[in-house]
């Protein structure tokens, strides 16, 4: 070859790294239209993270295999990406095409805000701030959180802490609708990331668990906003479940619905956690108090109520169930369950027919659990100690789990490759007990109960693995802090990524429970963490900001007190790679 044609072939050499370093460092990351096919086959997408499960069955496994059992050891901080706020920073972000959208709340209930950030290296794309009312109602000044957004073709959908459902150009930031859900001076608020269903926007309501109103689904036409159907979780006279509530208590009934749901496309169906009633009160609302501390089914296209099935009737102890369901078909005593999987606070997995809403199984994960005093002999379900119930302005009772459950609203992710679901769990007890009866105030906290968290063990933090079709806890890896906020995820390379209030993001062996790597990232995390690929690299992302709320729970209790005064709060997602 001549002078020219090696000055040539450099040139070539030099123009193809030049590209190379463009393409992997995630620059001019494009977006690209989320369409319904595209939600529906997100499974086969393994270099993305479109929704907020990443599948519409709820399980936030990645097949990504990149970083793995071998390499995780080398995974490194690639960037951060600072919100400018402190704490409650809950949401789990979406990748689309190398482009994150994540979401913030902000303590200081003036703004909450979403960010499109180059997915490979954290730049900030484009920013959007919603102001928020000054006459915010008692419930979201406790907890101002936001657990992420939903990205559909062209736009990104997110709820407010003032109920309203906005719409972005997903290019830009800019809006393009906004419009009420609810009222905040009625106590509602949206803290869950919406989802994305054939043209609809679907979003559960929070807040009537503790400020006394009805909990909700509603779905809005995409375009526009418009609201196309609402589906109440508490049955008004003349629908079936309501004479389980007497008087007029159903209109404040609660039953909130805090998180995201999954999907069906086979038999179109929607499926959602329901929360605790209103008040916490349990012998002001005698009766089952349909369908709060349930899984309900709905009808995508109408929101028509499919089936329910309700895991604590009169729940006496705020022992919510707004935990996901993840779909599945499993084998059975000999025969194929189409099911959806879900393990919530009373500390069972419950296996229950997707197609009927029958209850096949509950098996117990928890190792301290005392609010059940028998169980069924046919499905292991937990029979009620009613015994154990409070008595209005008498002693507190001692019960466990806490308020925040065996396991909390950490989200459990399902390893299709190892069969195991993976429990984020709390072991700890409460002391709990009902202040004088109290009377409903529009915009007022209508609980009417008080608890003091305590553990028994220097450990009360637990990430379990449970054998799905065997029923059983395989293992257990502990932490000195319960797991509340920081949500699973597990990955085709072998992993389950989990994060702790003491600010680590921990990588352990999907199959064993082997601690195989950890980053402390200075804040407690509070946030999910996802994973996606950006230019042939695979990232892991984590949403980092300590919970106020935390520290108060931990601050009572003598083993967690040193916890709580370490915890260190912040607000940022922190991008993980291998090291070249």
């Amino acid at each position: 070859m001549n002078a020219q044609g090696k000055l040539i072939g450099l040139v070539l050499v030099l123009l193809v790294s030049m590209l190379l370093v463009f393409v992997d460092s995630g620059q001019g990351a494009e977006w690209a239209s989320v369409t319904d096919d595209r939600l529906l086959n997100a499974d086969k997408d393994p270099n993305n993270w479109l929704m907020y499960y990443r599948t519409y069955n709820g399980w936030r496994y990645s097949p990504l295999s990149q970083v793995n059992r071998q390499t995780v050891r080398k995974l490194v901080p690639k960037w951060i990406f600072s919100f400018g706020e402190l704490g409650d920073q809950e949401a789990t972000p979406v990748v689309n095409n190398g482009i994150m959208v994540v979401t913030s709340a902000s303590p200081t209930l003036t703004r909450q805000r979403v960010f499109a950030l180059d997915a490979a290296t954290g730049e900030l794309l484009w920013k959007y701030e919603a102001k928020l009312p000054e006459d915010l109602t008692a419930m979201v000044r406790l907890i101002p959180q936001n657990r992420g957004a939903a990205i559909y073709q062209d736009k990104v959908y997110f709820g407010t802490i003032d109920a309203r459902l906005i719409a972005l150009n997903a290019k830009t930031g800019e809006v393009v609708w906004e419009g009420a859900a609810a009222d905040n001076k009625e106590g509602f608020h949206i803290s869950a990331a919406p989802l994305a269903v054939k043209g609809k926007i679907i979003v559960g309501i929070s807040g009537p668990g503790e400020m006394g109103q009805r909990g909700f689904v509603e779905a809005f036409n995409a375009d526009d906003g418009q609201s196309l159907w609402r589906t109440y979780t508490i049955p008004a006279p003349g629908e079936k479940g309501n004479e389980t509530w007497p008087g007029d208590t159903w209109k404040n009934g609660g039953g909130a619905v805090w998180l995201t749901g999954t999907y069906d496309p086979e038999s179109n169906t929607l499926y959602f956690g329901t929360g605790n009633p209103a008040p916490w009160i349990a012998q002001m609302r005698q009766g089952d108090n349909l369908w709060t501390n349930s899984s309900i089914a709905l009808d995508a296209d109408t929101g028509l109520f499919k089936w329910g099935h309700q895991h604590l009737a009169n729940d006496p102890w705020d022992y919510d169930t707004a935990v996901e369901h993840l779909v599945m078909d499993l084998r059975r005593d000999g025969r194929l369950v189409k099911a959806v999987v879900q393990a919530n606070k009373l500390g069972f997995v419950n296996i229950i027919d997707r197609t009927e809403g029958r209850l096949v199984s509950a098996d117990l994960f928890a190792t301290n659990v005392t609010w059940f005093k028998s169980r069924d002999p046919v499905t292991g379900k937990g029979i009620p100690n009613y015994a154990l119930t409070p008595q209005m302005g008498g002693p507190p009772v001692e019960i466990c789990p806490a308020v925040l459950g065996a396991t909390p609203w950490a989200h459990r992710p399902y390893n299709p490759e190892t069969g195991y679901m993976y429990i984020p769990s709390i072991e700890s007890c409460m002391r709990y007990k009902y202040e004088a009866e109290l009377k409903y105030q529009q915009g007022k906290m209508f609980t009417g109960a008080a608890y003091e968290l305590f553990t028994k063990a220097d450990q009360a933090g637990v990430l379990r693995a449970f054998d799905v079709a065997k029923g059983q806890v395989v293992w257990e890896w502990w932490n000195k802090a319960p797991l509340v906020g920081a949500g699973a995820i597990t990955t085709g390379g072998g992993l389950v990524f989990i994060g702790t209030p003491e600010g680590k993001v921990v990588a352990t062996d999907a199959k064993t429970g082997e601690q195989l790597w950890e980053f402390n990232v200075g804040m407690s995390v509070s946030g999910s963490t996802v994973t996606y690929s950006v230019g042939g690299k695979q990232y892991v992302a984590t949403v980092a900001g300590g919970i106020n709320r935390q520290a108060v729970w931990f601050s009572k209790e003598p083993k967690l007190a040193d916890v709580a005064r370490k915890m260190s709060f912040g607000g940022a997602v922190v991008g993980f790679g291998l090291a070249e």
